[in-house]
């Protein structure tokens, strides 16, 4: 989840930078870095290690699809 987070904040971040002005972009993209540190150690190697399982699963899907189709 904190990945997740951490990505929207850097696109909405990065949207503000691009379109309004770096000023205002660059404290929103420095601020999403502060998601890594969320919660406690085991809690974000169990996220990492669900998107990477569920990467994984995806890229075998699409694989598989091709194969087929």
């Amino acid at each position: 989840m904190h990945i997740f987070l951490m990505l929207a904040s850097m696109i909405i971040g990065l949207s503000i930078g691009t379109n309004l002005t770096w000023l205002l972009g660059l404290p929103v993209i420095l601020l999403s870095l502060l998601f890594l540190n969320m919660g406690s150690a085991a809690w974000r190697e169990r996220q990492e290690a669900f998107a990477l399982f569920f990467g994984l699963c995806c890229g075998a899907f699409i694989f598989v699809s091709n194969l087929i189709l």
